[in-house]
């Protein structure tokens, strides 16, 4: 599976990932690492491999997911800090961005939600909703309801900006 070159080079990066490592979990699991590729354990190297990701986001996905946070974070969070009484929109099933489905081909959606508000730490007012609903994984699909109310929202309201009670209620009612 991997040739005697990759592995050397693979284990040479265990060694150094070591070297920089403080904690004593991490540089005993790249021992493992170095071990299980030094010696050729191919009946374990999916346990390495599978740290890196299968799938590709594409751009036009990646942009689709940054619209559907630029909805939530730049139109309904606004709307609901300036109208905190209107228990409508404050209590709509679909007033917080829920994430997307960890089980299933919302992996990488979910994946790219989490490095935009982890790593990159954008979208404050959706990051806060992370404990909500378990950090992002929705357990359910939401990709068809983002991709409905991003349709109405682009060809009925053709709105990037502030939007009026009921067309957010629209939208959330996709």
């Amino acid at each position: 599976m991997l040739s005697k070159t990759e592995r050397l080079i693979l284990a040479n990066q265990y060694r150094i990932l070591k070297k920089l490592e403080d904690d004593v979990w991490y540089a005993k699991k790249y021992d493992e690492y170095i071990k299980i590729l030094e010696e050729g354990y191919e009946i374990y190297y999916k346990e390495i491999l599978d740290l890196i990701s299968d799938e590709n986001i594409s751009e036009s996905e990646a942009r689709e997911v940054l619209d559907i946070l630029y909805f939530y974070e730049n139109i309904v969070e606004p709307y609901k800090q300036k109208n905190p009484n209107d228990q409508d929109i404050i209590d709509h099933h679909y007033s917080y961005f829920k994430g997307f489905d960890n089980n299933g081909d919302e992996l990488k959606y979910l994946s790219f939600v989490r490095f935009l508000i982890k790593d990159q730490r954008k979208y404050a007012f959706v990051a806060k909703y992370a404990d909500k609903t378990d950090d992002f994984d929705s357990h359910f699909p939401m990709l068809d309801k983002y991709r409905k109310m991003m349709k109405l929202l682009e060809s009925k309201y053709n709105k990037r900006g502030d939007l009026e009670r009921e067309e957010i209620l629209d939208i959330l009612n996709a």
